[in-house]
């Protein structure tokens, strides 16, 4: 038992860690205008790769049980029962596909509503904070004028002081009065003007690019949980098997590691930043394979909803956050070209895979 906890684990990390070699030799460092040509092009290899993932790896892995487990009944049926059960295993085939669906559409409302909601949380910050300011200029007008009222009621304890002594006195309140308001226009326009509309504009794309880069994360972590469900499923039937499946998930994961790191750069993470957090990512990687060897029966479950569900999530953010970017700014016409044949080249990829796979 000791053995095969080693020898799963052992896959994981290498499968984990394997990917960071080619990391390291990526010439990008950072979001800067030099490398957005070539961040384009990683980003262009990534949505192709992410779209690939989910429509021809995760859909049909999340479909293919089932299927099996039909055709294996429909065959062995007798010829007296054959139309019963042929209809019998159709209405079943329909629901499960009808339940894949389901989860697929879950996947892409709730990466949808993950980013709409910190979004609110981002716009509901800076709310209260011009709401605060409103607040204290409210409350600085009202004294204002209470100090302007006690100085009439002095005035009008002095009595007749002499019409000349009004008269400077007048004279004095006004300039006094003058003096008051240029200073609170001078204290209200730095206020005014911490933070311009293009400011906010700035702040609140450079928010939004973060929010969909973790997002990512959050995708690639329940990914990387259901290979580490194969890993320990593999491994329960054998250590060959187990093998086998370890370099066939080495050869998928080499591609989406790179479309995630180019994704992550592109949210505003540095090279070292972005390596980081997807070495946490590879924690789902163990927590599957460690859920798959205590309880031989999970990856039943794998299939069933979290398979479409992630491949839900990677649709969105191929869609939603790495094609949008592609076409913000001019491109040349041979940019553009590099950009398509990257996407292209990460469909295909993922076809090779699933081939062999």
């Amino acid at each position: 038992m000791v053995e095969l906890w080693m020898q799963a684990i052992g896959a994981t990390l290498l499968i984990s860690a394997a990917p960071f070699l080619i990391l390291f030799l990526i010439p990008v460092q950072s979001n800067t205008d030099q490398h957005q040509n070539l961040l384009k092009v990683l980003l262009s290899f990534a949505s192709g790769g992410l779209l690939g993932d989910a429509f021809l790896h995760l859909i049909p892995h999340a479909l293919e049980p089932h299927s099996h487990h039909g055709d294996g009944e429909h065959g062995h049926s007798h010829a007296s029962t054959e139309s019963h059960d042929h209809g019998h295993s159709h209405g079943g085939a329909h629901g499960h596909m009808m339940s894949v669906g389901l989860w697929v559409l879950g996947g892409i409302v709730a990466f949808l509503v993950v980013e709409k909601f910190v979004r609110l949380l981002k716009g509901g910050h800076g709310h209260a904070h011009s709401h605060g300011h409103g607040h204290a200029h409210s409350h600085a007008e009202p004294k204002a004028k209470e100090s302007d009222g006690e100085e009439e009621e002095e005035e009008e304890k002095k009595g007749g002081g002499g019409g000349d002594e009004e008269v400077k006195e007048t004279e004095e309140k006004k300039e006094d009065e003058a003096e008051e308001k240029e200073g609170v226009k001078q204290r209200k326009k730095p206020e005014t003007k911490e933070k311009t509309p293009e400011e906010e504009e700035e702040e609140e794309k450079s928010t939004d690019i973060k929010v969909s880069g973790y997002l990512n994360l959050a995708a690639d972590f329940t990914h990387n949980f259901t290979d580490g469900l194969a890993i320990g499923a593999s491994f329960l039937v054998g250590p060959t098997v187990g093998a086998v499946t370890t370099l066939t998930i080495l050869l998928h994961e080499v591609p989406h590691e790179i479309g995630d790191f180019a994704i992550l750069v592109q949210s505003g993470c540095t090279k070292k930043k972005a390596m980081c957090l997807q070495l946490l990512t590879a924690l789902g990687a163990l927590a599957g394979t460690s859920c798959s060897l205590l309880a031989e029966g999970v990856g039943a479950a794998a299939t069933a909803w979290i398979l479409p569900f992630t491949a839900g999530g990677f649709v969105y953010i191929a869609t939603v956050t790495v094609l949008p970017e592609l076409l913000v700014g001019k491109s040349t016409l041979g940019q553009s070209v590099l950009e398509i044949l990257a996407l292209l080249f990460g469909v295909t990829m993922m076809v090779l895979i699933a081939e062999y796979e």
